[in-house]
This record gives C-alpha cells, sequence and structure tokens, in this order.
C-alpha cells in the first residue's frame, strides 16, 4: 500500500525550513552574483586589452581590476552569509525593542536594478553581442538578489526574533 505524505501548500512551515529556504535563496544569489562579477572582471579585461576604455590605459587601471577582484570574491561572501546592517531602536524600557534589518543583498539588488536600467537608457547594450550578454547576465543578477533579499522580514521584534 502506497503512503501519503502531506505536503499540502497550507501546511505549517518550521522556523527551520523557513531558514533553510531562506539560505538556499541566498546560498543562489551569491553563485550568480559570483558569475556577474566575473563575467564583469574579465569582460573589463576584454575591453582594456582591445583598447576600447580609457580608463583602461591610465596608471590606476591595476587599482581598478584589484577593487573589482575584492568585490567579486567579498560580496557572494556577503550575500551567502546574509549580512545585513542592524539598527535597533528602544525608546522607553517597557517597549518591545524592535531592529531594523537593512539587507545587504537588497541594497545590492536595487543597485544591480539601476544599473540596468542606465545600460538601457543608454543603449550600452547594442555595441556588441558581449554588451547584449553583460544586459542579461546583470538582469538575472538583480532578479535573483532581490529574489533573496526579500525573502527575510526587514523588522524583527525580540519576541519574533526565536520563532523566525
Amino acid at each position: 500500500m502506497a503512503s501519503h505524505v502531506d505536503a499540502t501548500p497550507d501546511a505549517p512551515v518550521t522556523a527551520s525550513g523557513r531558514a533553510a529556504r531562506i539560505q538556499r535563496r541566498h546560498t543562489i544569489a551569491a553563485v550568480i552574483y559570483l558569475i556577474y562579477g566575473l563575467f564583469y572582471l574579465f569582460g573589463a579585461q576584454y575591453v582594456t586589452g582591445m583598447g576600447m576604455s580609457e580608463r583602461g590605459t591610465s596608471a590606476s587601471a591595476p587599482m581598478f581590476f584589484v577593487i573589482g577582484g575584492v568585490i567579486a570574491i567579498l560580496f557572494p561572501f556577503l550575500i551567502h552569509r546574509i549580512f545585513a546592517f542592524g539598527l535597533s531602536l528602544s525608546w522607553v524600557k517597557q517597549m518591545q525593542r524592535s531592529t531594523l534589518y537593512i539587507s545587504f543583498t537588497l541594497i545590492l539588488g536595487l543597485l544591480v536594478v539601476g544599473r540596468v536600467y542606465s545600460l538601457i537608457q543608454l543603449e550600452f547594450y547594442a555595441k556588441s553581442p558581449l554588451h547584449i550578454a553583460g544586459l542579461l547576465i546583470a538582469a538575472i543578477n538583480a532578479a535573483f538578489l532581490l529574489w533573496a533579499g526579500f525573502s527575510r522580514p526587514v523588522w524583527i521584534s525580540r519576541q519574533s526574533e526565536g520563532a523566525e
């Protein structure tokens, strides 16, 4: 006789299941951002090598590549660790203290959306197939960053912190 597993969408989500889902989303977003960062790093190297950039011929060009490499490695690590800036607010001792979590992943997703918007407005994608690929990778990256960033609540009180 076949066993029946209750997997209805109305089934209660446990705290560990929700935390695992949030971590899975951030891990996927971190991998996508790593691909995005490496694409832009190697794309910048290609553009510089072809002499298509004034910045690439300046004396400070190696510094930009070092900063880009650090960002390409550090940001996926921060995304994976679900890094957030916390701001605790407490006015009166008797009131419940709440914490505002400013998600690094969400902020980064909004910045990448701005980047995609500016690439579209400047028609930067029309220059070559490499630029079209860069635009598509940036759009996919923005979608995954926002997907992961919105998966975590912004306000967390002391009572709900343990139940999360």
